[in-house]
Order: structure tokens, then C-alpha cells, then sequence
């Protein structure tokens, strides 16, 4: 069956000219600067509204959150000129759309009444009471130095195109800079009748640039049907993952492995002047080994999650809340070293392209507590991370704890199939 897909393609890219490299900063200086206008105006409205810790945020429409034009009229520089005229409007609208994002995921938590660990250290050693503004996924200001610097622009009537490598972008009215064009490194081609959708330019810690491509494009998809081959992966802090068949990912550590060279490098970052030649040359040294402990991260990633979905039919992996995991001192570290989350992103459009089945088991299914054999609830098991073994107290049964619980992950996806899939395949 022919389907309309969405994809993204990540290319380096080098703008064409300086000014058209100093046209794209203006642009990430305005998106950052929309940002933070917005977050201002939300801690003004807090304050004189005696925001009370817990509630949720209000919305843009009942704080009187001004539109994005009248913050564009309200800068202006030194010659009396609207600066924010004369980039991409994308560059500024798309602020108010992440400031919306960063509103929405707060309120998803704002019951709890959680401090960010700074803020409950300061009160500690400083007596300084933590206010609204220390709450975790309050949206705070960007930094102009720390912050990511990218924006996002979208094709409208075509003023988005590529022509011999070289990606056209749209540009304002009102700027000196007509053609904003990035040459690209095309290490691999984008599908056949594509139609550009949108482009994030993003420029990393070492000055270079990177282009997401979003692009739609017809595939052919055709359906396997009923899945034959299911796997169930239980996620495991040491293996990233135990599968019912009982093999291991046994990920390699990259972060982990260049962490002492890395502390190495950043003590004598650390001891350069900050600024100084030496000081960005040596900044230069660590951003490279932490873009390689990550490009290496994402390219073992991507290889697993490429042969699973060749081999299995149906995968089903614990709905875990990744976040909470990271929350924690002693998973925090591990878990962010071996990007779970993006290796469940990889596997859902791979599986899907294929016509294949991902499945999340919910929260509430206890995977790790439930017998394989007889289906008795051990729940000894639960919150206790030192029990590695167990005898099932019903049958008998011997259970490795992670192997266990990814055949109970696979006995899920098998009932899945029977409640889910067989009706919808059933001819009438």
C-alpha cells in the first residue's frame, strides 16, 4: 500500500558566504530573544498574580501574552531600527510555539512541587528560599551563550528548493541578504518525489552547521499481516537490554569509557583564560570528544535497532518513564550514556516502514513481578533491585528477573496480537 510519510535527513552544510553565515546567527538570536520575552512577560504575570506553587501555568491567551508582532516593534537597536524585521518570520514565530511546548509540559507536572537540586542547595548552605522560578520545567530564559543555537523555517510556495547541493532558504523582506544558501555534504540521497516540508539549521559547540531536512514522500508499506516472530526487551541498566531469548545488548559504555580522558581534557580547560586563543583552542579539544562518545552512541543505535527490525515481526518494550529514571543518582549518569529513549524512536519507524508492530506495554502491566510459567504476582520484587534470582512460590519455576520479564513482555505482545491485530485481519 502507497503511503505519505514523513522523514527527516541531517546534512552538514556550510553557508555560501560570511554574510549569509551571519544572516543565520541574527536568526538564532531571534528566536532565543522572542523566547525569553515571552518567559518574562509569564514571570511578570506570576508575580502580580501571587502564583502559587503547585497551580498549573495559565494560557497564553489569559496572561495577555502580546503577539509576536508588537515584541518585534518593541526592539529596536540604536539606530531606531526594528532588528527582528530582518530575519525569517519562522525564526521568530516558531519561539512562541516552543514557549507554548515548554507551557504544556509543565503543567503535565506542576502537582508535583518539585525544586531543581540547585535551588534546594542554595537554601541549604545559603538560606535562600526557592521561588516559582526554581521549580523543575519552568520555562527559564536562554541563555545567549549556553543555549542551543537553531531555528526553523517552512516551505512556503516553493521558497524553499535545492539546486546542485545547495539548499535555498527563504529570507526576510527587509534584509541585505537576498540568498541564504547552505552548500551541503549529500553523504546520502533524499527519497524520489519528495517535497521539502520544513528545515531546522542548527549550528554546534565547534562552530559548524547542521540541516534537518523534513521531507514527505510516498512508500510503499505493505503489511505483514499476523506477526510471527515477537521479542520482548526488558530494559536493563548494565546490558541496556535482556531479551526473552536471553541475549544481551551489552552496549558499549561510550561515555564511560571516555570519561577519564574527557575530566583530563576539561581540567585543563579549566585552568586556560577564559576567552583566551588557548582557552577556545582547548574548548575545541573537549567538544570533539564529547560529539564523538555521542555520534557513537547514535550509530550503535541505529545499527541494533536496523538488524531487530529486519529480524522480528512484532518488538514490545516497558512504557518506563525515562525522565524519573534520570531523576535518580545512581541510574542518571547510565541512563543518559545509553540513549534508551532514541534507540525506542529508532525502533518504531524502522519497524513501521517495514510494516511491522511496536508496542509499549503500560505502566500498570508488571512485567518484572509476574511469573512467566504460571502468571503468580511475586510482588516481593517490586522496588527491589537486588533480587537478580527467584523461585516462583506457585510452581516452582527458577526466573532470572530480566529474562523473566522480557518473556512476560512477549507473552503480552502474543495477546496483543489476538485481541488487536487478528480482528482487524479477519475478512468479513
Amino acid at each position: 500500500m502507497l503511503e505519505i510519510v514523513n522523514r527527516g535527513y541531517v546534512y552538514r552544510a556550510a553557508p555560501i558566504s560570511h554574510e549569509v553565515e551571519m544572516y543565520l546567527r541574527q536568526c538564532f538570536g531571534a528566536d532565543r530573544k522572542i523566547y525569553n520575552l515571552h518567559v518574562a512577560h509569564l514571570y511578570d504575570y506570576l508575580e502580580k498574580n501571587n502564583y502559587q506553587i503547585g497551580d498549573k501555568l495559565p494560557s497564553l491567551k489569559k496572561m495577555g501574552m502580546p503577539p509576536v508582532s508588537m515584541f518585534k516593534k518593541q526592539c529596536v537597536n540604536e539606530d531606531n531600527v526594528a532588528y527582528l524585521y530582518l530575519v525569517d518570520a519562522y525564526a521568530s514565530n516558531e519561539a512562541k510555539q516552543h514557549f507554548n511546548k515548554a507551557i504544556t509540559a509543565f503543567n503535565k507536572m506542576a502537582y508535583k512541587k518539585q525544586y531543581k537540586k540547585s535551588a534546594l542547595k542554595r537554601q541549604k548552605t545559603l538560606g535562600i528560599e526557592p521561588t516559582f522560578r526554581d521549580l523543575k520545567g519552568m520555562p527559564k530564559f536562554h541563555s545567549r551563550k549556553g543555549s542551543k543555537l537553531s531555528y526553523t523555517t517552512f516551505n512556503q510556495n516553493g521558497n524553499i528548493y535545492m539546486k546542485e547541493d545547495i539548499l535555498y532558504l527563504p529570507s526576510a523582506q527587509k534584509s541585505s541578504v537576498k540568498v541564504v544558501g547552505l552548500k551541503l555534504n549529500r553523504h546520502r540521497p533524499l527519497p524520489q518525489d519528495n517535497k521539502i516540508k520544513n528545515v531546522t539549521v542548527t549550528m554546534n559547540t565547534k562552530g559548524q552547521f547542521d540541516v534537518s531536512i523534513c521531507v514527505e514522500f510516498p512508500m510503499e508499506i505493505e503489511s505483514i499481516g499476523t506477526p510471527a516472530r515477537i521479542l520482548g526487551l526488558d530494559y536493563s541498566q548494565s546490558h541496556f537490554f535482556v531479551d526473552n531469548e536471553g541475549k544481551k545488548a551489552n552496549y558499549p559504555h561510550y561515555y564511560r569509557e571516555m570519561e577519564e580522558r574527557l575530566a583530563k581534557e576539561q581540567r585543563v580547560l579549566s585552568r586556560r583564560k577564559k576567552g583566551s586563543k588557548r582557552w577556545e583552542k582547548q574548548r575545541l579539544v573537549v567538544s570533539r570528544l564529547q560529539a564523538k562518545a555521542a555520534n557513537q552512541r547514535k550509530d550503535w543505535l541505529h545499527k541494533k535497532a536496523y538488524a531487530l527490525a529486519e529480524r522480528y515481526d512484532m518488538i514490545v518494550v516497558e512504557n518506563l518513564d525515562l525522565r524519573a529514571i534520570g531523576q535518580n543518582k545512581y541510574y542518571a549518569k547510565n541512563q543518559q550514556d545509553n540513549g534508551f529513549g532514541h534507540f525506542r524512536l529508532y525502533l518504531t519507524y524502522k519497524l513501521e516502514q517495514r510494516g511491522k508492530y511496536f508496542v509499549k506495554a503500560p505502566k500498570n502491566y508488571a512485567s518484572t513481578q509476574l511469573c512467566s510459567t504460571c502468571g503468580y504476582k511475586n510482588t516481593v520484587l517490586k522496588g527491589n533491585k537486588n533480587i537478580r534470582e527467584w523461585d516462583c512460590p506457585s510452581c516452582d519455576s527458577h526466573h532470572d528477573r530480566d529474562s523473566n520479564a522480557a518473556f512476560n513482555l512477549k507473552q503480552y505482545g502474543e495477546r496483543y496480537t489476538k485481541e488487536k491485530i487478528l480482528p482487524q485481519t479477519v475478512v468479513v
